[in-house]
């Protein structure tokens, strides 16, 4: 293989895979970023977390190890509305949520259940108060069993009129 298509598949990987829409608001959303044992741009405020492989294994996912574990991210920006998709493969048993903690004051302020086995995608838009000037992210897993989320992207780009 020349250099020229290695670089230009290399320039498409980059593109598919690395690429940051303006409307995205967290970072690393499919953690693929590690520094040690921790995803680099997400918080872990509880519990155990492990890089694990996906549907690839050199695409990577985080799964949440044991209970309870809480893992969370501060938005960079807070927009009126977000639209929230997950892919994820989750037991029932699990109990695991995904929420918003509006203004970051402690308190979640929206959650939804998450019981998606087979890395299955869901996703929400959840119009905010104007006032509202940043939003925490956070996956919340209560009890014990499988959770391994693939991908956590919020962004600005709601498609329903709020």
């Amino acid at each position: 293989m020349n250099r020229f298509t290695l670089l230009v598949l290399l320039s498409a990987f980059l593109v598919t895979t690395g690429s940051y829409c303006e409307t995205d608001i967290l970072e690393d959303p499919g953690f693929q970023f590690w520094c040690g044992e921790n995803p680099c741009e997400w918080e872990v405020e509880e519990g155990e977390v492990r890089q694990v492989p996906t549907w690839h294994d050199y695409d990577y996912a985080i799964e949440l190890v044991g209970a309870p574990v809480v893992i969370s991210q501060r938005a960079k920006r807070g927009p009126n509305c977000v639209r929230i998709e997950l892919i994820a493969d989750v037991e029932p048993s699990a109990m695991l949520f995904v929420e918003i903690d509006f203004d970051d004051d402690g308190s979640a302020d929206w959650s939804s259940p998450i019981n998606r086995q087979g890395f299955q995608s869901m996703s929400w838009e959840i119009p905010s108060a104007s006032s509202v000037r940043t939003w925490r992210f956070i996956l919340r897993k209560a009890a014990e069993g499988r959770a391994v989320i693939a991908q956590l992207r919020a962004s600005s780009e709601c498609h329903s009129k709020s």
